[in-house]
């Protein structure tokens, strides 16, 4: 008997009668060991994970790389033919952005392991029907569908079987199942309707607290609205203070820009526009084959049946702000709308300056800054450099790291953990909890980690998951299942009801298990902190092997999640006198030194462009 060929968790669509799998992806069996199914099935197989090793890794990589440098050429090119335009390829690789590199990994994963292992003699499947694909409206939805949903990966398998084992799989489709697997079924954990009551119960308190500071920024923004800005803050994580400074300090020259709410006329797919998009030249192989098939279906309407309403309403919105020169944004790279306003901005001969989202990606092995630095005219640093890159300048961040009040400490220990997503959107090792191969060794780390723990410790930590209301958009492993030996025992559980910086300034002892912002937010507020790092994941550029020496020397980070353990359980009594010895006082100043710079740098580096 053939074994069922199963690419998601979604089993409507898995033969009904398959007692035998083979899994492209451990979490299906995670998700049948969650749901107590395993015994449904006599074997089951599990496809090796992909990019096992370093030089597998950095192999895939490179294939994505030039795979997306090749497509995007051909890609540029196409939609001004669509469009009967000559924008040019400096406004479309600015209004794609990452967002097709992200559509070729997801695709290339797919490809990869269905090359690799789908055999007809030994498997059999069914396939989604055509009439329940979706086209993302723009490339934020494209990565929700891909990257987030089953659907989204049995859409990409479809496809693959239809182009290179034409009739080989029956088709299946279920109406009453179709939106469910999308839009619902990763949203089940927010279905409580007493936690969403006391989510907007506490949005409310918040909305109050801050409440005076908004009334004076905004009192100070109707006063300097009668100014032409000079600079634009378009979609930038800066505090509602700085911003306040900003207007102030520059008389109104330096001003927050909105993009509007877009409407467009809602037409239907235009099939001949996306079949000259996605036609295939003489020299494809297989996986631009599949890449641009997938794209049928999956390009955004942003980018086709839509573009011409959104370039035209993003157009009309900026012909108002006559002396803008520089626009400040830094959530363009993986949105759709703010890449395209940036990319017509480009247009009008304003200038952009990319300020660094709020965690360092520059020492991970295959980060995405080569891709950034190209399309923007400045970029500014949270505080390192690098002067091989011409248009990268050291500056600091706006972001509100740190919780302005004193409060009381009413917590020993803060365990702080991300998100370990199923399917990783790009061949990055900053995206150390996402992919089968970064995920397993994420869970086995913690495992380790939490079993090193004693008895009294565990029960004097606070477990801050990753906020539920993001949590449950995403297509991930269930970590309290994984550990659900040892949360149980925790003081507190929390899933977003209060902030990470609150909970950070109510605790004694700080320990964060993922690279991003966290523990950047806890080692500025000066916190006792303690970093595990997972280095099987968090690969290192052989440029920067020494970027966590200073902290690995001083025991803020770790390797070992057992000798973590260990270390925590001989401070816990006094985590204030060790994080005041010396040497922890050297390593982290050192560090922040090195990364990050403080916030007057970015502002004076705004206001100097003012007075131009």
């Amino acid at each position: 008997m053939k074994s069922n060929f199963v690419v998601s968790t979604w089993r409507e669509i898995w033969l009904s009668d398959a007692k035998k799998l083979y899994a492209v992806d451990p979490n299906i069996i995670h998700k049948l060991e969650c749901d107590g199914r395993l015994a449904d099935y006599d074997e089951i197989t599990v496809a090796p994970v992909l990019r096992s090793t370093v030089e597998s890794f950095v192999q895939d990589h490179q294939f994505v790389d030039l795979k997306f440098r090749q497509h995007v050429d051909i890609l540029m090119k196409r939609l001004d033919d669509i469009h009967g335009t000559n924008h040019g390829n400096a406004f479309w690789k600015k209004a794609l952005s990452l967002s097709l590199l992200r559509h070729i990994t997801l695709c290339y994963d797919l490809f990869k392991i269905c090359e690799n292992h789908l055999d007809l003699e030994n498997h059999d499947c069914r396939i989604l029907d055509q009439a329940c694909f979706r086209i993302p409206g723009d490339f934020d939805e494209h990565r929700q569908i891909f990257q987030h949903s089953d659907l989204g990966q049995e859409q990409l398998f479809s496809i693959y079987c239809r182009l290179f084992y034409q009739d080989s799989f029956l088709s299946w489709q279920d109406d009453s199942k179709t939106n469910l697997c999308y839009n619902d079924i990763h949203n089940v954990q927010s279905a409580n309707i007493c936690l969403r009551i006391f989510r907007r119960l506490i949005n409310k308190v918040k909305s109050v607290i801050r409440a005076p500071r908004l009334a004076a920024h905004k009192a100070f923004e109707r006063v300097f609205r009668i100014r032409d800005p000079k600079i634009g803050i378009i979609d930038c994580s800066f505090s509602t203070e700085n911003i306040t400074n900003l207007l102030i300090k520059s008389r109104g020259r330096i001003q927050t820009i909105s993009l509007p709410s877009i409407s467009c006329s809602g037409q239907s797919p235009n099939w001949q526009q996306r079949d000259w998009l996605v036609s295939e030249e003489e020299y494809f192989d297989r996986f631009d084959r599949f890449s641009f098939a997938c794209l049928r279906h999956g390009m955004p309407k942003i980018f086709i049946e839509d573009f011409s309403d959104v370039y035209n309403q993003l157009t009309l919105h900026f012909n108002r702000y006559r002396q803008l020169k520089w626009a400040a944004c830094e959530w363009w790279i993986g949105h759709t709308l703010p890449s395209i306003a940036m990319a017509i901005l480009g247009q009008k001969g304003v200038k952009h300056i990319y300020t660094e989202h709020n965690y360092l990606a520059y020492p991970f092995l295959g980060n995405n800054l080569k891709y950034i630095y190209p399309l923007v005219d400045e970029f500014i640093s949270l505080g390192w450099e690098d002067r091989s890159i011409p248009n990268l300048i050291r500056g600091g961040s706006l972001f509100p790291w740190v919780e302005q009040k004193e409060l009381i400490k009413e917590h020993e220990i803060l365990f702080i953990s991300s998100i370990p997503n199923t399917r990783a959107p790009e061949v990055n090792a900053s995206y150390g909890e996402s992919g089968a191969r970064a995920v397993l060794a994420y869970l086995e780390m913690n495992r380790l980690f939490f079993d090193a723990l004693s008895e009294s410790t565990l029960k004097s930590m606070v477990y801050r998951a990753y906020p539920s209301s993001i949590a449950s958009q995403a297509h991930a492993w269930d970590q309290t299942y994984v550990l659900r030996k040892y949360l149980p025992r925790v003081k507190l559980f929390d899933e977003g009801q209060i902030s990470a910086r609150t909970l950070m300034q109510r605790s004694r002892l700080i320990v964060v298990n993922y690279l991003s912002t966290s523990y950047l937010e806890a080692l500025i507020a000066d916190l006792p902190t303690i970093i595990l790092w997972n280095e099987n994941a968090y690969l290192l550029d052989e440029r920067f092997e020494d970027f966590f020496d200073v902290l690995i020397h001083a025991q803020i980070c770790h390797r070992d999640p057992v000798e973590a353990a260990n270390f925590i359980e001989q401070i816990k009594a006094s985590p204030e006198e060790w994080w005041g010895s010396p040497l922890v006082r050297h390593a982290r100043e050192s560090f922040l030194k090195a990364n990050i710079g403080t916030p007057e740098l970015l502002m004076k580096r705004l206001l100097d462009h003012v007075s131009e």
